[in-house]
């Protein structure tokens, strides 16, 4: 009679065992020990907004795609909007990651002092021209005399006999403000009221695309087929030139947090400074700082 009792103490046992382990199991999974990051069960999500530059975007963009396709469950999201935004935005907590295609300003640096920079690329700011137009170099004294307004004809510096479209980014562009400080600076003159401003490098592309008299200045990566670069006192804007110096209008692009970066935002910024995210630094046609 001992052994039905004995059986039933047994299965007792092993049934409160068995649910003894699913609780420890479900426990574990739901507090994040046990779980697989591709499965989506991680602990911890990063999301993460990054905005400013319009040069930069193209480099923040395909750095969060192939971010994210490592990371599943990750959300990185670029934007645009312009330095001057990406600056204050970072400042002001909007976002975790600013962008700006220039260096802080001193005024900048007196109303943020927590702001730190982290340089993730190099570029060249290029003179751009409609692909018919016949000039394929400008001195540096006549790209001043078309940005003032004093040259107002192609004639006057050995093109055809036509009025000169004046394309500019808007105020507040790290394009403009690194052009303005290459070019215009030592002229102490300011942009001509009657140029054409367009608010992203995309849009000047297309402005000058679509006349065939117009020039305009953009980021190097943003030159393609649809437009001309120039050289400028006999030097291209190629890679080799910007970086040995040898091309007077270029730049450090840069991602900018408010204070050391967080693990997240150290997350995102160490994988754009990896080889792999400079690798994608070159495939969209910037100059990598590193490797």
């Amino acid at each position: 009679m001992e052994k039905p009792h004995t059986s039933r103490r047994f299965l007792s046992r092993t049934v409160v065992a068995t649910l003894l382990i699913a609780v420890i199991t479900a426990s574990l999974l739901g507090s994040g020990c046990i779980g697989n990051k591709d499965a989506g069960t991680q602990e911890h999500a990063m999301k993460l907004q990054v905005a400013g530059s319009t040069t930069v975007l193209p480099i923040a963009d395909e750095c969060a795609r192939v971010f994210m396709e490592n990371n599943p469950g990750d959300k990185i999201h670029p934007s645009g909007g312009g330095s001057s935004l990406g600056v204050k935005a970072v400042a002001d907590g909007t976002v975790n990651i600013g962008t700006a295609s220039r260096d802080l300003k001193d005024s900048e640096r007196t109303s943020y002092p927590d702001l730190v920079t982290h340089a993730i690329a190099k570029d060249g700011v290029a003179i751009v021209v409609h692909p018919d137009n016949e000039i394929s170099d400008l001195t540096m004294e006549q790209l001043q005399s078309i940005y003032t307004g004093e040259i107002t004809n192609w004639l006057e510096v050995g093109g055809d006999d036509a009025e000169i479209m004046v394309v500019s980014r808007e105020e507040g562009s790290g394009t403009r403000d690194c052009f303005e400080q290459a070019v215009l600076a030592p002229t102490k003159e300011e942009i001509t009221d009657h140029a054409i401003i367009q608010d992203s490098n995309g849009k000047v592309r297309t402005t000058v695309a679509g006349n065939k008299h117009a020039i305009g200045f953009l980021s190097l990566g943003y030159v393609n087929s649809d437009i001309r670069a120039v050289g400028l006192d006999g030097t291209d804007p190629t890679v080799e030139n910007i970086r040995s110096g040898d091309y007077a209008i270029s730049r450090t692009l840069w991602m900018i947090t408010k204070g050391e970066p967080d693990a997240d935002e150290q997350a995102f910024l160490g994988f754009v400074l990896s080889e792999d995210g400079q690798r994608i630094v070159s495939e969209v046609h910037f100059i990598p700082v590193s490797g």
